[in-house]
């Protein structure tokens, strides 16, 4: 995944049990140790001013999906498997991680106004711009299909989102269903 503000170009990939030589580990997940298997999300950033630089964020489990991460000025948003971490990229540290209670890992984020919409396996959460939930919705199974179907996605200030039972449900922007439909065509 590539990200491309004015300041910054930052490229983001995903790698199970890679050798972390040139890449600090600024975020290490309780118990997600070097010797055992792990995940990494590797991140490099380019800055206008010409520095570059590079880090690794490491936890059990990670989803490679390319919607891994949001770019705003000088703040970067990353999911890991149940953390959301806020990353000051001016300032080079972490300024903000929270835990996500989910079943199954989080699989994307999205910047919808002034909220963050996140996929999980088996929810679709909101967050603030502090990163305090502000709400949870729950399908009747896991968000993906067997056929490839796109599961999560927004339109016109609505989110939807299908899932493996061939619910398709459509929520505002404040977590709140307002349609849903068995689509039997699975």
């Amino acid at each position: 995944m590539i990200l491309v503000n004015g300041r910054y170009t930052v490229r983001l990939s995903m790698e199970a049990t890679p050798v972390l030589d040139g890449y600090p580990v600024w975020f290490r997940a309780e118990d997600a140790w070097e010797q055992d298997f792990f995940c990494a999300r590797l991140i490099e950033v380019d800055c206008a001013n010409g520095d570059k630089y590079r880090f690794a964020l490491t936890d059990h489990l990670l989803s490679g999906g390319e919607e891994c991460a949001v770019l705003e000025d000088d703040i970067l948003t990353v999911i890991l498997f149940d953390s959301i971490v806020q990353i000051d990229l001016n300032n080079r540290i972490i300024i903000n991680r929270v835990e996500c209670e989910n079943i199954g890992g989080l699989q994307g984020i999205r910047r919808c106004g002034k909220r963050y919409i996140l996929k999980g396996e088996c929810s679709i959460f909101g967050y603030d711009n502090s990163l305090k939930r502000m709400w949870v919705f729950d399908g009747r199974d896991i968000f993906t299909r067997a056929n490839g179907e796109e599961c999560f996605w927004t339109d016109n200030g609505s989110i939807h989102c299908r899932d493996w039972a061939g619910w398709h449900y459509v929520l505002d922007m404040d977590g709140n269903l307002i349609g849903e439909v068995c689509e039997k065509h699975l």
